[in-house]
């Protein structure tokens, strides 16, 4: 497992691009790569990075894990308020999808739509012609969603707790999420951090060949 541990500049997508040449130079080493997982706690720049990795490569598709989420119409009070914890999403049909993928180079996949709040099926399309698949979510390297071997390249962003509790509670304001700020860092500490060490203690980090800061 290599860690870049160079200091990461301070706006969100400057970071990004860091993160993204350490990649791409992980690439030019495999370039036989096919899937890349991305995995990391909530808060760790995950979709900011797929963003900046598409467009320096075009031709590449992202599946984000955010469609595998459950619709809300199959949680209940609970789930709801959980929503984001592991058993919140459809784990089964991923491992199944990825599988799939992994043996045909192509599938139809589902996103998530932000202001429905649920997932859309068969969004998203990859064809043969495909050469680069990058995976991200909160729970791509997690042992029992049985991703892990499916990777060529497996990434982990970590990042500080703290620092993504205060992300996040900014994030479920501007989003919508959260009424006001003390309801979003509400939802930040009992929900997301939960899930962030969750996913800590289950060695999602060392799973990772590449760990890069968040």
């Amino acid at each position: 497992m290599a860690s870049a541990d160079s200091n990461l500049p301070s706006s969100p997508v400057a970071a990004a691009m860091n993160r993204a040449d350490a990649i791409l130079a992980a690439l030019r080493k495999r370039p036989d790569t096919y899937l890349i997982g991305i995995g990391g706690i909530p808060g760790s720049g995950k979709t900011t990075l797929c963003d900046v990795l598409q467009e320096r490569l075009p031709h590449a598709v992202v599946i984000p894990m955010d469609g595998y989420h459950l619709p809300r119409s199959a949680l209940d009070a609970e789930g709801l308020r959980r929503r984001g914890a592991p058993y919140t999403f459809d784990a089964a049909a991923c491992r199944e999808d990825m599988k799939r993928l992994r043996l045909t180079r192509s599938g139809s996949f589902p996103t998530f739509d932000h202001a429905e709040k649920d997932p859309r099926p068969d969004v998203i399309q990859v064809t043969p012609s495909v050469p680069l698949i990058i995976v991200e979510g909160l729970y791509v390297l997690m042992s029992d969603w049985g991703l892990e071997s499916l990777f060529d390249l497996r990434v982990f962003l970590d990042c500080d707790l703290d620092v993504a509790v205060e992300r996040l509670a900014l994030r479920h304001v501007e989003c919508g999420i959260s009424q006001n700020e003390a309801d979003a860092r509400h939802r930040a500490l009992t929900n997301d951090r939960v899930n962030s060490i969750e996913i800590l203690n289950d060695g999602c980090r060392e799973r990772a060949d590449l760990v890069l800061p968040g």
